[in-house]
């Protein structure tokens, strides 16, 4: 009887530690503008260690900013990933981490503490990160802006826009670093694209657009653990029942 539990047992242990395995490489798959490689990236800066990112939105045409509020609204925090093209026509991979749901309200997120000013923006393809601008530079309040959320707009971060995402998730972006500067040696005005100036808006084009929930992925000996402890407790279960039909 107990060689059998143990075997059960042991069956449990590598099923889920398979199972983990599966999670990891599911969190990347079938998504399109997230290689394995770029989920890593957003792994390391987020310092969570790895995460099963979900989409919830693929820019689909004819969608607009109504269609993004509506697949990610309410849905936690989320990376949004975009691609993005200069005025030159050059293409960058960029993005942002929103730590609090998306809304329609028509207000931004403000983080007037620097504890709260957790979100960044991105640039995948230069593999640079933007974290918000903490108090103290400038003034305490423009690190402050750290999303805004209205059923015209897309996914827009900072109040510059720093990442600006207009209502036809297309035409008319803006990317003009102001909430996401560092204190040292941040530029208002910067493009978080090619790193330049921008005089003129909008200056943004946008391709795909992608949103992902995120996630923890638990290690794999926790979930053995867990169903070690279950497999043990049945393993109980069905010895008593063969005592009380012996008593029987």
């Amino acid at each position: 009887m107990m060689r059998n539990n143990f075997r059960v047992a042991r069956s449990m242990v590598l099923a889920v530690a398979g199972m983990g395995f599966c999670l990891g490489a599911q969190a990347g798959s079938g998504t399109s503008l997230l290689a394995p490689g770029y989920q890593a990236q957003l792994e390391t800066w987020l310092g969570e260690g790895r995460l099963a990112l979900t989409n919830i939105y693929t820019k689909a045409t004819g969608d607009t900013s109504v269609n993004f509020h509506k697949a990610s609204d309410g849905k936690g925090r989320t990376f949004s990933v975009m691609e993005a093209r200069n005025e030159s026509g050059q293409t960058w991979l960029v993005g942002g981490y929103n730590p609090q749901s998306w809304n329609s309200s028509g207000t931004y997120n403000m983080t007037p503490e620097d504890s709260q000013r957790t979100g960044f923006i991105f640039n995948l393809s230069t593999g640079q990160r933007h974290v918000q601008t903490p108090k103290g530079y400038a003034l305490d309040s423009i690190g402050a802006y750290q999303t805004f959320n209205d059923i015209n707009a897309g996914p827009t971060f900072g109040i510059g826009a720093d990442l600006g995402v207009s209502a036809d998730l297309t035409s008319r972006g803006v990317s003009y670093r102001y909430s996401y500067l560092d204190p040292v040696a941040g530029v208002f005005g910067i493009s978080l694209l090619d790193g330049k100036p921008y005089s003129t808006h909008p200056n943004v084009t946008f391709g795909a657009i992608q949103v992902f929930s995120i996630s923890a992925i638990p290690e794999p000996a926790s979930y053995a653990m867990t169903l070690l402890g279950l497999a043990l407790i049945g393993g109980m279960q069905v010895r008593k029942r063969h005592r009380r039909r012996g008593v029987a």
